[in-house]
C-alpha cells in the first residue's frame, strides 16, 4: 500500500506530461481550424485526442470530440484528402465551402495556421512567465546567469590560469561586464587568444590573463571559457517589457532550432535529436520540477513542433504546403497514387528514425547502468 502511495505522484506527473504534449498538438490543430473558419471552409470534425470517443457534441456543423488517448488531436477539413488520414466524411468535397475550391493563398494560410499557433503559444506563455517571474532554469541560459563562476572544467586552461569557482568577472579587456550574456558575446571573437580579466574574489579584485579556448557547437566555432555561470530566478517585469522579452526569447529559441536542424541536415548528425520516448520523459520530468518549468518545456516543444512542421514531408504541414504549391504552379492536382507513394516512403523514414533514436538511447542507458556512471 505504501509503495502504491509513493507511486501516485509519479503517475500524476506522467499524466500531466502526456496531457501537456497532447495540448500542444491540439493547439496546433486549433490553428488550422480557426483559419478554416475564417475562410468559410467546412470542418466536419475536430478531436482532442485519438481512439474511442469519450464525449462528442456537434456545434455549427463541426463535431467536437474528446477521445481516450490524449496524445494530440486532429481536424478534418472538407475537400482536403490527406493520404493516410483514414476515412474522412468529406475528404473529396468540391463545393464552394470546401478546401479544394479555395484560392492558393487561403490554402497556404490554413496550412500555416497550426505553425502560427505553436509560435503564438510560445509568445503568450513566455510573456506571462516573464510577467510573473521566470523560474531558475538552464533553459534560459545565459539570460538568467550572473557573472559569477559556478563551475570550471577540471584541469582546463582557465583553471590553470587561476580562475576559481565563486570568482566574479568584472571586466574583459577593459570592457565592463554586466551579465553572462555579454561575457559570452565578448569572448566569441577571441578564440585562441588570451583575455585580460579583472575578477572579484571575496572583497579583493585581481587581474588575470586567461587563454580563450576555441569551442565548436552545431558547426559554429568561437571563443569561450570552459566555465559555467550561476543562474537564478528572474523577478517579474512590467506588462510591455514582459511581452517584449517573451517575443525576444521565442525568436531566440526559433533561431537556435533552425540552426540545429540546419546542422543536422548538412552534417547528417543525429546526436542532437531525441526520440519520442525521450521527449515524453523530459516533459514528465519537467512537470515534476514545478509548473513554471513544465510550461518552459512545453514552450520548447511547441517551437520545435512549429519548425519541424515546415519540413517538406507529406506527413507534415510543410509537405502539404509543397503539394499545394506544386498544384498551383502546374494548375492541376497531383495524382493520388504519387502522393500515396511519397507518403508511405515518408512515414517509413520517420518510423525508422524514431526506432533508431529509441534504440540508441536504450543502448546508452544500458551502458550507463552497467558501468555505474
Amino acid at each position: 500500500m505504501l509503495k502504491l502511495i509513493a507511486l501516485l505522484p509519479k503517475l500524476f506527473f506522467l499524466f500531466e506530461g502526456i496531457i501537456g504534449l497532447g495540448f500542444i498538438i491540439a493547439f496546433h490543430e486549433l490553428g488550422h481550424f480557426l483559419f478554416c473558419k475564417a475562410f468559410n471552409i467546412r470542418v466536419p470534425s475536430f478531436s482532442i485526442g485519438f481512439g474511442p470517443k469519450l464525449f462528442s457534441k456537434k456545434i455549427g456543423g463541426t463535431e467536437f470530440s474528446l477521445s481516450a488517448i490524449p496524445l494530440g488531436g486532429y481536424v478534418e477539413i472538407a475537400g482536403s484528402a490527406e493520404v493516410g488520414q483514414g476515412e474522412q466524411k468529406e475528404a473529396h468535397a468540391n463545393d464552394e465551402g470546401s478546401f479544394a475550391r479555395k484560392p492558393y493563398y487561403q490554402k497556404l494560410l490554413v496550412m500555416l495556421g497550426g505553425i502560427a499557433f505553436n509560435i503564438l503559444f510560445a509568445y503568450v506563455v513566455l510573456s506571462l512567465l516573464f510577467m510573473s517571474g521566470m523560474p531558475k532554469s538552464t533553459m534560459l541560459y545565459p539570460r538568467n546567469a550572473t557573472t559569477t563562476i559556478s563551475a570550471i572544467k577540471k584541469d582546463s586552461s582557465a583553471e590553470k590560469a587561476g580562475l576559481q569557482v565563486g570568482d566574479e568577472i568584472i571586466e574583459i579587456n577593459g570592457q565592463a561586464m554586466g551579465n553572462a550574456k555579454l561575457i559570452l558575446e565578448t569572448l566569441q571573437p577571441l578564440a585562441d587568444t588570451s583575455a585580460n580579466l579583472i575578477i572579484k574574489r571575496g572583497e579583493r579584485k585581481r587581474k588575470l590573463s586567461v587563454p580563450v579556448e576555441e569551442k565548436s557547437f552545431l558547426g559554429k566555432t568561437g571563443g569561450a571559457l570552459p566555465v559555467m555561470f550561476e543562474i537564478h530566478a528572474l523577478p517579474g517585469y512590467g506588462f510591455l517589457e514582459s511581452i517584449k522579452q517573451g517575443i525576444s526569447l521565442t525568436h531566440a529559441y526559433l533561431k537556435n532550432i533552425f540552426t540545429a536542424f540546419g546542422y543536422i541536415l548538412r552534417k547528417r548528425d543525429t546526436s542532437q535529436m531525441a526520440s519520442p520516448i525521450a521527449i515524453i520523459t523530459a516533459t514528465v520530468n519537467g512537470a515534476a520540477r514545478g509548473f513554471k518549468i513544465f510550461l518552459l518545456f512545453l514552450v520548447l516543444i511547441s517551437v520545435n513542433l512549429a519548425v519541424f512542421n515546415l519540413f517538406p514531408l507529406p506527413i507534415l504541414d510543410g509537405g502539404q504546403i509543397m503539394f499545394h504549391s506544386i498544384e498551383a504552379l502546374i494548375r492541376r492536382p497531383i495524382p493520388i497514387k504519387i502522393k500515396e507513394y511519397i507518403f508511405i516512403a515518408s512515414w517509413g523514414l520517420f518510423l525508422l528514425l524514431a526506432l533508431y533514436l529509441s534504440a540508441r538511447e536504450t543502448i546508452a542507458l544500458v551502458k550507463s547502468y552497467l558501468t555505474g556512471s
